[in-house]
């Protein structure tokens, strides 16, 4: 597929991935390009867990939803990507207009960046669609957004840093803001937590439930409480759509190895679990080190430099509708700040918390957490 515009666009040339080989110098593009070789904010994803992630026998997004992804050349040399997918759970719930655009990576030239957008624009104009939305790669709970606010600093386990220019592109093409995702951070100093302690401990007096942390080994009997709750709870929130099956065990086999056991909180009324935190250490300083490879010698590096991080980040966390109210959240919060706290960990990043949930923000600023970073969604008609 050549870029339109041949004069403005010569020597670029944009690819459909189509077998193994494009599909690891798609994910190999950040490197083989140079787009973050002086940026030290710069997580390297691990290409052994991106290769699974496309895989449709290892992914979970490829049971309800379809996509397309594209290299450009410059010159014959790798310049950027970009992908195109639609997902029929998303347009079953909220609507069938919207496509989506993700996993895009791209030097600092607006020839090749408008070549990457267009291309994924006529992709989904082919499956009719009449907008096009994103980052998202691929739904709300993986990574969203461009890293739009406080680009400089290095994200959390979990969340990606992307190249600054990558707002001007998205504005240079056409695509306006849609929405806001923020990052607060929770730190301890500052705060005089004792009296928050204390009331804390006042508001668990009130009501007759239980609060518990669990055991590595217990931590695996609690996906499905944890599934369940995260399910109903965020109903009502930005293009929340449940967990399925497939992807939650992902996801939680993910996590379950660096869980912390102690900041594994569970809120229990009459032995049924109606509320959860989980919390875990921040590896993405050590993960950075892999340089996105798994040999022996560096998971050794990894685990040591783990040790090092005074960093949380709360992952998840959920109460059952009918139980609000009561201050569980408050309670779960203030509990993992004071075992944080005791283990050695300085502050706790909370996210991802989208611009118009007031009553998380709220909360959030209670604890006086700072809104150190943000992520931001693009949409155009198309």
């Amino acid at each position: 597929m050549i870029a339109k515009d041949d004069e403005m666009n010569k020597g670029i040339e944009v690819k459909k991935v189509t077998d193994k080989k494009m599909l690891m110098d798609f994910i190999r593009l950040p490197w083989t390009a140079g787009i973050y070789k002086y940026d030290p904010a710069w997580v390297p994803p691990v290409i052994r867990d991106m290769l699974h992630f496309f895989d449709p026998e290892h992914g979970y997004f490829y049971e309800h939803g379809e996509a397309e992804f594209f290299i450009a050349y410059l010159d014959g040399k790798p310049a950027g990507r970009i992908g195109a997918h639609t997902y029929s759970r998303y347009e079953n719930r909220y609507d069938r207009d919207t496509g989506f655009f993700g996993f895009y990576e791209c030097i600092d030239r607006l020839d090749v960046s408008r070549a990457l957008f267009d291309t994924a624009r006529e992709s989904l104009r082919a499956k009719g669609k009449k907008k096009m939305n994103g980052p998202q790669s691929f739904s709300t709970y993986d990574p969203i957004g461009f890293d739009c606010i406080n680009n400089g600093r290095m994200p959390v386990i979990g969340m990606f840093h992307f190249a600054h220019w990558y707002e001007k592109h998205a504005l240079a093409f056409g695509l306006e803001k849609n929405i806001d995702w923020y990052c607060f951070m929770v730190k301890t100093q500052g705060v005089r937590w004792e009296p928050m302690f204390r009331m804390r401990d006042e508001m668990m007096k009130k009501i007759d439930i239980r609060f518990v942390t669990t055991t590595k080994k217990q931590v695996p009997h609690r996906a499905e409480d944890v599934k369940r709750i995260f399910n109903v709870a965020w109903e009502g929130n930005r293009d929340h759509l449940p967990f399925t099956d497939r992807q939650f065990e992902v996801m939680f086999n993910e996590l379950k190895g660096v869980i912390i056991p102690e900041l594994a909180i569970f809120a229990e009324k009459d032995g049924k679990t109606i509320g959860f935190i989980l919390s875990v250490p921040d590896a993405n300083p050590a993960i950075a080190k892999l340089n996105g490879r798994l040999f022996p010698w560096r998971i050794v590096k990894l685990l040591l430099e783990l040790r090092k991080t005074k960093t949380l980040r709360t992952i998840l966390m959920g109460v059952e509708p009918e139980y609000r109210g009561l201050d569980i959240d408050k309670i779960l919060i203030l509990m993992t700040i004071e075992i944080g706290m005791r283990l050695g960990y300085v502050q706790s990043d909370c996210s991802l918390i989208v611009e118009d949930n007031v009553k998380m923000i709220g909360a959030l600023k209670f604890l006086n957490a700072d809104r150190y970073k943000g992520y931001r969604v693009f949409q155009m008609d198309i």
